[in-house]
């Protein structure tokens, strides 16, 4: 019996050891930059969900790839969103590549990515947050304020010609 118990506990063992470790996906994001991956995914779906923090209202720009060597550590995504907004797509098969850039407001971003590994498949990507620039809130505000004095121009034109008729 004590062979059996040796013998079982070998093999659990063997087994442990010989798995190749699957590390989970993860994010590092310092309010304005950061980085995503996940290393040695299993074969078969998978599905990431990460999250992070932006400090105000901006926009977020990423980018997310996987190269693969060969079939055995192939990654084909099958969908890869950043608040529900679909990434666009650059290239697709052995080196895949999306993008995407989405105005944000301030708290809590979700990124999920869903996909086929190969066996020992890995993906990566980077995150921005950048806020507009003072002289663009200028140039809108500006823009809206000359559009406005333009159509409120054409109705008084339009006012003195009907008086006139």
């Amino acid at each position: 019996m004590k062979k059996l118990l040796l013998a079982a506990a070998l093999a659990v063992s063997t087994i442990a050891v010989s798995a190749p470790a699957h590390a989970a996906a993860v994010i590092s994001f310092d309010g304005t930059t950061g980085t995503f991956a996940h290393n040695s995914i299993a074969g078969g779906a998978f599905s990431d969900t990460l999250k992070f923090t932006v400090p105000g209202i901006g926009s977020v720009g990423s980018t997310i790839s996987s190269i693969a060597v060969s079939f055995l550590n192939n990654i084909d995504f099958t969908s890869v969103t950043l608040n529900g907004q679909e990434f666009d797509i650059a290239s697709l098969g052995m080196l895949e590549f999306r993008s995407i850039k989405v105005p944000v407001g301030a708290g809590e971003q979700t990124l999920v990515i869903s996909g086929n590994s190969g066996g020992n498949g890995s993906y990566s990507g980077t995150l921005a947050f950048a806020v507009p620039e003072p002289e663009s809130w200028a140039m809108m505000i500006t823009g809206f304020g000359l559009a406005g004095a333009a159509i409120r121009t054409r109705k008084r034109r339009q006012g003195a010609k009907l008086a006139t008729a």
